[in-house]
């Protein structure tokens, strides 16, 4: 299959260099980039949104809630499964190992990755896995980008290029927020390149975007709101401050849970252990089944009161009982992440860090509107420490920013959320230097800039 495929792109590619000029090729390369990222985007939304209704009707029910003891084990072993037969037990899951094909690789990303991570991501997560499909999607797309650019015999510096244009459009693809896309390829693949090369990236994240929303319409989350109060501004403050501390949590426990589940050899037994904990805390907190953007919706809607259904224990929902669940499953929605990704599934830590922040922001507006200090908007509270803790753990204050506001429509939030979202990444950065994701490689030689789009 792949054969004829190479001999297909390399007659496109003989004509691109007869008949088109390098800022055309570039264009064009990311428009069919941004298409293709789209389309895997819908793939995955699709195929985990299909695996996790199934999922769904075999637990909730007072018969077969027990089953979630189980459930992830299935998703965690069919990936191990899958890496194993198809990709000789190397997945190359996770930003980090995108990054190593970026600075130490010529920005080559292996060709399996065009596929692989969605179909891992689905069996994940579709059966309870409690992570993200942004990252999947992102390296997804990043394949795609430099596949394509190899194809059609671009060189080292341009297949760069479109690598970052692939990673922009399967973030812009997943959330539809292109700017953010743009934004988070910027911040996390070219970070050390000349602003000029952020046209092709830009069309083919509005490409994805297109694409994408015209098969999922809106935004993941709907924000009611339109104002923000400038009297609240000293709890954002507070709240920026809460969220860095929160970030350091987030980084050393996941690396922790790691360094414990890394400890067992056989990826058999690690896959069964760890997904045997992480079914018992879906057990526990059953808003930690999936990405858990079901959860933060109800907090948008202001019926945090139904994050209690399901679970085994229902216990009356008091003033402060909302506030204690919402802490616990803001504390080890880390540790599910964490157990998902490292026993052997696959996913991100975007969606767990805004997770996080939105229980974050709630916890923190709700528990100062008890304590009758003030009155604080909690949807904003909410939105807010969404951007905060994704900024503080990823280090992606920019990201944060757009993202949040594009997906929420909360664009009347944009100084609360960049006070929060600075703040938070300063705070955190000199406390941990790293992000979660540890530090970047160095590249191995200087800086290149596409000519082709330059010149």
């Amino acid at each position: 299959m792949w054969s004829f495929v190479d001999r297909s792109v390399a007659q496109v590619a003989i004509v691109r260099q007869r008949y088109m000029g390098p800022r055309t090729s570039l264009v064009i390369g990311s428009v069919l980039i941004g298409l293709v990222a789209a389309l895997c985007a819908i793939a995955l939304k699709k195929g985990v949104h299909f695996t996790t209704g199934f999922a769904n009707q075999a637990l909730f029910s007072s018969r077969h809630v027990y089953l979630v003891l189980l459930l992830p084990c299935i998703g965690i072993l069919g990936s191990v499964w899958i890496t194993r037969l198809f990709l000789h037990g190397d997945l190359g899951r996770g930003l980090p190992n995108l990054l190593k094909d970026v600075h130490l690789n010529a920005a080559v990303v292996p060709r399996h990755k065009t596929w692989s991570q969605v179909v891992t991501s689905i069996v994940t997560m579709g059966f309870g896995g409690s992570a993200g499909l942004e990252a999947p999607l992102a390296i997804t797309g990043a394949a795609i980008g430099s596949n394509t650019a190899r194809w059609m015999r671009f060189g080292a510096a341009e297949r760069l290029l479109l690598l970052a244009s692939g990673t922009a459009a399967g973030v812009a693809a997943i959330f539809n927020a292109p700017i953010a896309g743009t934004v988070f390829a910027l911040e996390i693949v070219l970070v050390n390149n000349a602003l000029t090369l952020v046209v092709p990236v830009l069309i083919a994240s509005a490409s994805a975007t297109l694409l994408s929303s015209l098969t999922y319409f809106g935004q993941p989350f709907v924000l009611i709101t339109d104002s923000w109060s400038a009297a609240a501004l000293p709890f954002y403050v507070l709240l920026a401050f809460a969220s860095a501390g929160l970030s350091m949590y987030v980084i050393r426990l996941y690396h922790h849970t790691a360094d414990l589940i890394g400890r067992i050899t056989n990826v058999w037994k690690k896959a069964v252990v760890g997904s045997l904990v992480l079914g018992a805390l879906i057990f526990l907190f059953p808003p930690l089944f999936g990405e858990g953007y079901d959860s933060v919706r109800l907090l948008l809607s202001h019926d945090a009161s139904a994050l209690a259904l399901y679970a085994p224990f229902q216990l009356p929902l008091g003033a402060w009982n909302i506030v204690w669940l919402a802490v616990g499953l803001m504390l080890f929605k880390v540790v599910a992440a964490s157990l998902t990704i490292h026993a052997g599934g696959n996913g991100g830590m975007f969606g767990p860090s805004l997770f996080i922040g939105a229980m974050l922001g709630f916890a923190f507006s709700h528990t100062v509107n008890l304590l009758g200090i003030t009155q604080l908007n909690e949807v904003n509270f909410t939105v807010v420490g969404m951007a905060a803790v994704l900024s503080g753990t990823v280090h992606v204050p920019l990201t944060a920013i757009f993202l949040i506001a594009e997906i929420t429509g909360g664009y009347a939030l944009f100084v609360p959320l960049m006070i929060t979202a600075s703040l938070a990444f300063l705070i955190s950065k000199y406390l941990h230097t790293d992000s979660i994701y540890g530090k970047a490689p160095k590249p191995a030689g200087a800086n290149d800039h596409p000519g082709a789009w330059d010149s």
